[in-house]
């Protein structure tokens, strides 16, 4: 089992700040996924056999920052991070989302990352969920010397079977230091902490998940949770409750790029839409279209 590390101490504000550069405290397949997540809750277009209409499928997101960022700006968004998948459990974490309507960001070890949950990544994709970096090993990334293999494998992994760039990290058990942030930032991967932490790696009852979650939580908060790493039953029974009690409060679920204020990065795609081709006029207001490699 992975372990997340401590709760850190909430933060009395939620600034889009990063935090400074020194060591934190902090598969099976699955069919077309049903459409209405897709960015801010738009379906995906019927688009006619034949069409000759240009299509554009998401690549990747454009990050900035130089530092870590442990929350977003006090806005009255939250985003959740789910970390150490792809695993068996994660096919049910994203049927749970759908059913939600809610998109999340899964930061994703690239060892894990196999053919045998292409699939499943992409129908995160197509659902507007974000594919993240969480290193190819899971290790202490202050305690080895390959910090760049790790992360760039990664990355490689997930462009492999995916034609998805991340442009977010969260290094394990919140472990990272400056030459880690350098590292991280010339891949254009942003550093991502949390500030909400159920500690659901040790498989606490549900409604301990929900209540940790839910007194910690504050406009502009990252909450850490995860999807592999042991069994996530609990951690799965918990987020309908959560994003429930969370939409109560007025707080919208968004992903951690979106919370960053990160731009999403878009290519025309042909034969290799792989599902998630939209036309132009269909992409985020914020949208970065580039050439296709």
């Amino acid at each position: 089992m992975r372990r997340a590390g401590p709760i850190p101490v909430l933060l009395a504000t939620a600034l889009l700040a990063p935090v400074a550069a020194v060591g934190a405290t902090a598969g099976s397949s699955l069919g077309r996924a049903p459409r209405g997540r897709r960015g801010q809750g738009e379906s995906a277009p019927s688009i006619p056999p034949g069409s000759s209409r240009p299509l554009y499928r998401i690549s990747g997101c454009r990050s900035t920052g130089e530092a870590a960022y442990r929350s977003g700006p006090p806005r009255r968004e939250v985003a959740i991070g789910f970390d150490d998948g792809p695993a068996p459990d994660t096919p049910a974490f994203v049927r749970m989302l759908e059913a939600a309507r809610a998109r999340v960001t899964f930061f994703m070890i690239g060892e894990h990352v196999t053919a045998g949950y292409r699939r499943v990544l992409l129908r995160e994709l197509r659902d507007g969920d974000v594919l993240g970096d969480h290193t190819f090993t899971h290790p202490n990334l202050d305690t080895v010397s390959n910090v760049r293999e790790q992360l760039q494998r990664t990355i490689g992994v997930i462009r492999s079977l995916t034609g998805y760039t991340p442009c977010v990290f969260r290094p394990p058990y919140g472990d990272y230091d400056a030459s880690v942030l350098k590292a991280a930032g010339a891949l254009g991967l942003a550093t991502v902490l949390w500030d909400v932490d159920p500690v659901d790696w040790a498989q606490p009852p549900v409604q301990t998940i929900v209540s940790r979650v839910l007194a910690q939580v504050q406009p502009g908060s990252i909450i850490v949770s995860h999807d592999g790493g042991g069994p996530r039953g609990n951690t799965l029974a918990a987020y309908p409750l959560i994003i429930a009690a969370l939409r109560r409060r007025g707080l919208r679920i968004v992903t951690i790029p979106e919370l960053l204020g990160f731009r999403p990065v878009y290519v025309r795609c042909s034969k290799l839409c792989d599902g998630l081709g939209l036309p132009r006029a269909k992409l985020p207001r914020n949208a970065l279209v580039a050439r296709a490699p």
